[in-house]
């Protein structure tokens, strides 16, 4: 659950009298000793709630004085972000005799001497809010309120605010409750208030509050309520797939399929989805196909130039909010990439468990960050693992950890025909109750832009549902030369020429040539040429095709042979010309 900041009014919500109700101090407390945060987020005088706090050791920050006054309690560290009602003011509805109290920053007085109150402040030509709860009249400095100061306290903090859950029972609780992700109402609460609630507690003031954290939040019960604000985005998809990103950040995903079946693109889709709802993504880019981010408002790509040290990384999530892409495609070796991801995913998960995000982690071409039994970064995975926040993209799922895998509560499946593959989804949807009977072949029958999936939403069948999407734009570098390269040959000097000692096989001069060749070569001529990486090699420095050629390379750790080895090879030939193909003729139109 990505809920770990509780922020609670005070009277008539956890208050017994001028105390923290027992019940509720609780409640609090273990919350906190989880490593949670806890606000307390009152219309009382600063001094009062300092003193409060020292008592009971219940909360981590105070928002006083109806938002007007923020306090750090551990740095001993006092904000005042809307300044103060003038003094003058408060003096001259003292000498007309209006009873007052005042704070650091605030001052009120009751009912009916709100007239009173406009009427002198307009009179003497000074801002201020007057702000009624009950029967109380509190004079703000222009706006201040419970949601604003909380605000400015989350910021200040590092704090989003789709981490929060916020309680309150008045008026001037409803900008409290507006800013969290969820809303609760303790069931005495004003009717007004109830009405914007995602939840009513059962129980009034603190009782009701204790028993919600004790069930929801401690207990990690899920939440058997809708909450109303959360942001649902599609798929373009059919049949329509409506997704919940509140529900869907909670979930850790696996995208898994072939090469060249827009498995990136959907990663990229699910991001763009929760940056959309406010959460924060950090994504790694081992290869360069997530930069589809780059363009999304809220995302800042880095490491095209130069990659950026892990500090500064840190920096920026907390310091903007913002969410990162990571391109590591110019590390020179996997192995760099792998001990940068390691102490990358060591700092940003303790930062995590701190500050609650980012709250989606998304790491594509995760056999090769996080595969093999001796690799650091997938120990940093799990040993820093969380409940919530990550995706993992791969083609090749069985060089995965099988305790990385078992996390996995939801699936995006595309295309794939290698059989090792193919069992080790298998086994993986079978552990978690699915029918996986016929799965090899509805995997090797799906077309570009169809997927199977299952567990993207909190409630979910037993049933693997089959959708087509609509894959958006890619980039293609060096078009041109791949436009030539698909209809002319290139000059005889730099044909593929195959080790045929029968002389048998014709030379390839452009990519479709290659495959008409690998359809029916020789498998012995087949088996030379790929263990020794030729094909790759004419591919990436003839046809100028890195993405194609990183494909091929790929195939060398699936450790298949004979006939499978050429079912791979004219999978990955035959798709990528498709794609090719496809653009060129877009472009033509």
């Amino acid at each position: 659950m990505h809920i770990s900041v509780i922020a609670t009014d005070f009277d008539g919500t956890v208050a017994e009298g001028d105390r923290l109700a027992p019940e509720a101090g609780r409640a609090l407390r273990r919350w906190r000793e989880a490593g949670r945060i806890a606000v307390l987020v009152s219309g009382r005088p600063f001094e009062f709630l300092r003193d409060l706090q020292e008592r009971e050791q219940a909360f981590d920050l105070i928002v006083a004085e109806n938002g007007a006054v923020l306090y750090n309690p551990y740095s001993d560290e006092m904000r005042l972000p809307f300044g103060q009602v003038p003094d003058e003011l408060v003096s001259t509805l003292a000498q007309l005799g209006i009873p007052l109290w005042h704070g650091i920053a605030i001052a009120g007085t009751m009912l009916p001497y709100d007239d009173v109150v406009w009427v002198t402040s307009r009179e003497l030509g000074l801002a201020v809010h007057v702000a009624i709860n009950r029967s109380e009249v509190m004079l703000l400095p222009p706006g201040a309120s419970k949601g604003a100061g909380l605000l400015h306290m989350l910021q200040n903090e590092g704090l989003s605010p789709r981490n929060l859950l916020a309680f309150g029972d008045a008026e001037n609780d409803r900008s409290l409750l507006q800013v969290a992700e969820v809303k609760v109402a303790v069931a005495n609460a004003v009717e007004g208030l109830q009405a914007i609630a995602d939840h009513v507690t059962p129980g009034a003031g603190p009782a009701g509050v204790a028993d919600f954290v004790e069930r929801y939040l401690l207990g990690e019960k899920a939440f058997d309520f809708p909450i109303r604000g959360a942001h649902h985005f599609g798929l373009d998809a059919t049949p329509p797939v409506s997704l919940n990103a509140h529900d869907l950040v909670d979930r850790e995903i696996l995208i898994a399929g072939g090469s060249g079946y827009s498995k990136s693109w959907l990663a990229c889709r699910l991001a763009e989805g929760l940056m959309d709802g406010g959460y924060q993504v950090l994504g790694l880019d081992p290869v360069g196909d997530l930069q589809g981010l780059r363009h999304h408002s809220s995302c800042l790509s880095l490491g095209r130039e130069e990659l950026p040290a892990i500090s500064l990384v840190l920096q920026l999530l907390i310091g903007t909010g913002l969410s990162l892409a990571l391109d590591l495609s110019r590390v020179a070796t996997v192995e760099e990439q792998i001990l940068y991801a390691t102490g990358l995913l060591r700092r940003v998960l303790d930062m995590r468990r701190r500050f609650g995000r980012p709250h989606w982690i998304l790491i594509d071409e995760a056999q090769d960050l996080l595969g093999g039994p001796d690799n650091p970064a997938r120990l940093s995975l799990l040993q820093g693992f969380e409940s919530f926040g990550v995706c993992l993209v791969t083609w090749q799922p069985s060089r995965i950890d099988h305790a990385l895998l078992e996390r996995m509560h939801g699936f995006v499946l595309t295309r794939h025909r290698l059989s090792s593959e193919v069992e080790c989804l298998s086994r993986l949807l079978a552990s978690h109750g699915l029918d996986v009977d016929g799965l090899p072949n509805h995997l090797g029958q799906l077309d570009e832009g169809q997927a199977l999936i299952w567990g993207l939403a909190a409630s979910t069948n037993d049933t693997v549902t089959r959708l087509r999407f609509g894959a958006g734009s890619r980039i293609f570098p060096g078009m041109r030369r791949l436009h030539r390269y698909l209809e002319d040959r290139v000059a005889p000097s730099k044909r593929f020429y195959f080790h045929d000692q029968k002389g048998h096989s014709l030379p390839a001069g452009n990519l479709g040539d290659l495959i008409e060749r690998v359809r029916t070569l020789d498998l012995v001529v087949l088996t030379f040429h790929f263990e020794r990486g030729d094909f790759a090699h004419w591919i990436r420095d003839v046809l100028h095709d890195e993405t194609l050629a990183r494909w091929l390379d790929r195939l060398h750790s699936a450790e298949i042979s004979g006939e499978p080895l050429r079912l791979a090879l004219l999978d990955a030939l035959e798709q990528r010309l498709r794609v090719l193909e496809r653009l060129i003729s877009s472009r033509a139109a």
